[in-house]
């Protein structure tokens, strides 16, 4: 490259051509400008415009001339000879230069210097002043590629020089017939750039202000063109918010919506945007959809980098969304995409939304993902795979398995089932709010239409992710009131029937005698008219539904026929025959036999079976076959002892197969397997009805087949106890008797994963009825299943708290019935939350009581070891649990007081709650803080009916551990804080003293006489008042009110 051209590269761009390689069309800008100026140097006018409209060399002159335009920023004389030049060259020759405009937009724009780009636009707004042909198509490209990636301040001089532009010929825009791209394009990326602008500060920043003006303006003048945007128009106006100009075109369309093209702004909801596919600049969709096309495990890392490049800056939560809508609405050709390219488009929409902070943006994300639910009518099918994905990112979150906190990850644990919480429970409240009042019942109507969709798209996954364990209760309630027809009551939590206030004899009579004709009239009239309107809504969902259902199998057919040609080969003849002879088959032995026969000839096959073509093959048999589950039909027969007629649909030939293949080929088992991983993403119930075949007909020995399920979880990206806890609970939603006749084998067969993991649990527990429970408690009694674990224990016990109630119930019966220990809670006790962890402390409670052994220093140490709270009387109900016996009374008393000897010994004296950086055990008891929990222990539990906390307080060495207390120069400080608690022991102790002497007293009776006479003359001087009386006197009347929590507990 020599120098001439170097110096023409560089005034295009900013480059090192030492280390970096220009465009392909910068490098061609350079170089036939060079040819273009041998060409016309020292010609005329005239002459100049002959060679440029000549056919000859004509793209390399018309790219040369556009070299010329661009770099004459600083020289106006230059710019008006390429323009006369151009103008001379005719209408034909405008066309090559629109053409070349378009092309320098695609390709090098986001490269040019800022005065190339004000070139570019200069000759763009001499062509609308020439009122050129065509020129509105590169006017939308230049808004198009406007908001792409570039500074800030780059971006609001560009948009101010295109609204003038717009401005300066509005008789030219009002006057072009079609120009609906333009003008989406217009409102579009002109409101993604007043939203990223920052509020003027000064009366002469009026960017947003002029930027408003212009959308109002274009709105105005080309109202119908705006019904090409569809439901994003309604987005732009919910986008802007209240601001004047905007509030004036919401009265406009809501006074006036025959003047937008609708009947009312419900009508405006229900279409669709058909200009998706030109709604972000070319650099950012090809980058987007390389990433939908090949990302697969190297997705994150993309979206890493493109993260940095685009969402960094002001406009980047703009941009984002305007890739949300993107994404969602992509089409993806069948015969060109890779197998994965769905789950990449789904993945990116997850990382698009849940890598944004919560806040204003996240919200807008949020709507945006779902707006296409919000207008899903059932007359209009046109927008079912912009519904179907967004679920999808719902569905993906919800399954996705948290890993640990990465300080330079941006997904973290709260991008899973958390997200997917927030995504439902922002689709049920925005039902009632997204529009005025009025039209919240059009669109609760249109949400339910999209989710009958999604029902007939998941068949029975629908359950498994609407009733997912991981799905909150508030969010639960939320759906089941938005969506009532396709989210089940919860077991159990029936309405109550209220019985009706019985009328005495008086109002039957007055009733009787003076509302005859009335209730007559009711009796014969009302239900006539309620039966003939259920009939008529009956008949039109019906009809709907056949409709929806007729359409959903013709699609389905049609996906089927795409699958089957991108198979090769023999392959795809077989099974492309055997979907042809599929209906001419007379019953499922000779449907089974043929999928046998397929089967084996692909295993054995010489033709190219790698993992897209076992993935191809395996869909295309589901689809063939059909799914084995049926709705309200339990795969089990009546006689669960009897299933030699329960195997005959042909999925189950598919895993006889599986199980057994020929020759026991270890190759064969990892194709069927993943074969089968495949089929389990378009059926997830596949699973489950694997292992009702594994019980069923390996009798004894499953262990095989079992870890052919194991594998299918391997090559399904998932671990084996998460999938075995979605297929229960899938199980427990569509077929509860198989649900209850699978239970026991699971937790037989599945020992380890059981053991380790609280998923498998949760869904047992959330889905158990009573009889289950009662047979589950049988085999677990029997040692027929074992459950629990002492490592895996306290994880398991604190992922139960936070289940609904019922489930913790199930959870503590199946802990009663295997008999955990009391020592298996120790390191639990403390971080049970006194308020929200109710079930389990009570269950604790009741084996405290319940407990079979004396009382150990390390229980009594997790007692002291939660933080004290006045509203937490788990620590003190234990206490008095572990004192109701005599002996436990004395056992705890000594313990406590070894405790506060060993804390004084170690000089742990000081401190509420204090942590240590420690594994494991992470709060350091402190001698303040068992000093608290006996000060609210004495001010509840004294003076009660069996005395048992004056018994305890009383004792021995108890009472040597306070006065060794007492003698600590570092604990004064205790002994001041906690007086009460200090003196209520010194009351008690004088108290016993004085109990014990009279006793003694009353033993000597037997003595002389002389003696008797002395003992009462030392009783009677003993109750005569004196000044020591007096004090104790004051002191008991002092005893019930001295003893309780003091005022500054919490402060330390």
């Amino acid at each position: 490259m020599n120098e001439q051209q170097t110096r023409r590269i560089q005034k295009l761009m900013k480059i090192n051509l030492k280390c970096e390689t220009p465009p392909e069309l910068v490098a061609r800008l350079a170089n036939d400008s060079i040819v273009l100026d041998s060409r016309i140097t020292g010609k005329s006018d005239k002459e100049v415009i002959d060679i440029m409209i000549s056919k000859e060399e004509h793209d390399v002159k018309s790219i040369g001339l556009m070299y010329h335009i661009l770099t004459s920023g600083e020289n106006p004389d230059l710019f008006g000879k390429m323009i006369r030049y151009v103008t001379g060259g005719g209408a034909e020759y405008w066309h090559h230069v629109l053409c070349n405009m378009n092309m320098i937009l695609f390709e090098v724009w986001p490269f040019l210097h800022l005065l190339c780009k004000e070139q570019l636009l200069r000759l763009i707004r001499e062509a609308v002043r020439q009122n050129v042909k065509q020129v509105e198509n590169v006017l939308m490209n230049a808004f198009r590629m406007s908001i792409g990636s570039s500074d800030f301040a780059t971006k609001q001089r560009i948009f101010m020089k295109l609204n003038s532009m717009i401005r300066e010929n509005e008789a030219w825009f009002k006057s072009q017939k079609a120009c609906a791209a333009l003008v989406a394009n217009i409102l579009t990326c002109t409101t993604s750039v007043i939203i990223s602008s920052p509020a003027p500060i000064s009366s002469q920043d009026t960017f947003r202000e002029s930027q408003l003006d212009l959308v109002q303006w274009v709105i105005k003048s080309r109202k119908i063109d705006c019904l090409t945007l569809g439901r994003d128009f309604i987005l732009i106006l919910i986008r802007l918010g209240k601001m004047p100009q905007i509030e004036e075109i919401w009265k406009d369309i809501v006074a006036n919506p025959a003047s937008f093209g609708v009947s009312n702004l419900e009508e405006y909801m229900t279409k669709q945007n058909v200009l998706q596919h030109v709604r972000i600049s070319i650099e950012l969709e090809r980058k987007v959809q390389f990433m939908v096309v090949n990302g697969g495990k190297n997705l994150l890392t993309y979206f890493t980098w493109l993260n940095n490049k685009f969402f960094r800056a002001n406009d980047g939560p703009a941009l984002r969304a305007e890739c949300v809508r993107y994404v969602l609405s992509m089409n993806l050709d069948p015969a060109k995409a890779l197998p994965n390219a769905q789950e990449n488009r789904v993945q990116l929409l997850h990382l698009l939304i849940s890598t944004v902070p919560s806040g204003p943006e996240l919200q807008w994300l949020k709507l945006c993902l779902f707006a296409d639910w919000f207008g899903c009518d059932d007359k209009n099918s046109a927008n079912l795979m912009c519904v179907e994905n967004s679920f999808s990112v719902v569905r993906y979150a919800l399954f996705l398995t948290p890993t640990g906190p990465q300080q330079n990850s941006i997904v973290q644990g709260s991008h899973c089932s958390q997200f997917a919480n927030s995504l439902l429970e922002f689709l049920c409240k925005s039902v009632d709010v997204l529009l005025p009042p009025a039209y919240a019942e059009p669109i609760r109507r249109n949400v339910n239409s999209a989710m009958r969709f999604i029902k007939d798209r998941l068949q029975h996954n629908l359950p498994q992710i609407l009733e997912n364990s991981k799905i909150d209760r508030k969010v639960s309630e939320l759906l089941r009131n938005v969506f009532p027809d396709f989210v089940r009551n919860p077991i159990g939590n029936s309405s109550i029937i209220r019985p009706k206030k019985k009328s005495t004899d008086e109002e039957k009579a007055i009733k009787s005698s003076s509302e005859p004709a009335l209730s007559e009239q009711k009796s014969t009239e009302k239900p006539s008219f309620s039966t003939e309107k259920l009939s008529s809504d009956s008949a039109t969902t019906k009809i709907e539904k056949e409709k929806l259902k007729k359409a959903i199998e013709e699609q389905e057919e049609q996906e089927l026929n795409v699958l089957i040609k991108q198979l090769q080969g023999e392959i795809g003849t077989k099974i492309a025959k055997l979907k042809d002879q599929w209906k001419e088959f007379d019953d499922d032995a000779d449907k089974c036999e043929a999928v046998e026969g397929l089967l084996v000839s692909l295993l054995t096959t010489g033709d190219v079976f790698d993992e897209s073509q076992q993935e191809l093959a395996a869909q295309c048999l589901l689809g063939i076959m059909g799914s084995v589950v049926a709705d309200e039909q339990s795969l089990l027969p009546p006689n669960e002892k009897d299933l030699s007629e329960a195997f005959t649909h042909p999925i189950y030939s598919f895993l006889k197969v599986l199980c057994s293949p020929p020759d026991n080929d270890e190759a064969s088992s990892d194709v069927m397997a993943a074969m089968m991983a495949a089929m389990r993403e378009k059926d997830s119930s596949l699973t489950y009805v694997f292992l009702y075949f594994i019980k069923g007909t390996a009798g004894g020995r499953p262990t095989e087949c079992i870890e052919c399920y194991k594998n299918i979880a391997k090559m399904s990206g998932r671990s084996v106890d998460e999938m075995l806890a979605s297929d229960l609970q899938l199980c427990a939603v569509n077929d509860n008797r198989l649900f209850a006749y699978l239970v026991p084998f699971v937790f037989s067969q599945f020992e380890e994963e059981v053991m380790s993991t609280p998923a498998l649990l949760a869904t047992l527990c959330a889905n158990l009825d009573a009889i289950q429970l009662r047979s589950f408690v049988s085999e677990i009694i029997r040692e027929e299943i074992k459950i629990f674990r002492k490592e895996s224990f306290p994880k398991m016990v604190m992922d139960s708290v936070d289940w609904a109630t019922t489930p913790q119930w199930v959870f503590w019966h199946l802990v009663h019935a295997d008999g955990v220990p009391i020592e298996w809670f120790l390191s639990t006790i403390p971080k049970f939350d006194a308020v929200g962890h109710d079930e389990a402390i009570a269950n604790i409670l009741l084996m405290m009581k319940r407990m079979d052994r004396e009382p150990w220093a390390g229980l009594i140490r997790a007692l002291f070891n939660r933080v004290p709270n006045k509203d937490d009387t788990f620590t003190i109900d234990a206490m008095k649990v572990l004192i109701e016996d005599s002996e436990q009374c004395q056992k705890v008393a000594e313990i406590v007081a070894q405790l506060i000897k060993k804390l004084l010994g170690n000089n742990d004296i000081i401190g509420l709650g204090v942590r240590v950086h420690k594994k494991g055990n992470p709060m350091k008891l402190t001698l303040q803080q068992v000093l608290e929990h006996l000060q609210h222990f004495s001010s509840t539990c004294v003076e009660k009916k069996q005395r048992m906390t004056e018994t305890f307080m009383s004792r021995s060495h108890l009472q040597e551990a306070f006065a060794s207390i007492k003698v600590n120069d570092k604990a004064v400080v205790l002994v001041k804080k906690y007086g009460n608690l200090f003196g209520a022991m010194d009351i008690i102790a004088q108290d016993t003293k004085e109990h014990s002497s009279s006793r003694t007293l009353r033993g000597n009776r037997q003595g002389t006489s002389a003696e008797r006479q002395q003992m009462q003359q030392m009783h009677h001087q003993k109750r005569k008042p004196n000044e020591d009386d007096e004090q104790n006197s004051k002191k008991r009347k002092m005893h019930n009110n001295i003893i309780e929590l003091s005022d500054d507990s919490d402060s330390d």
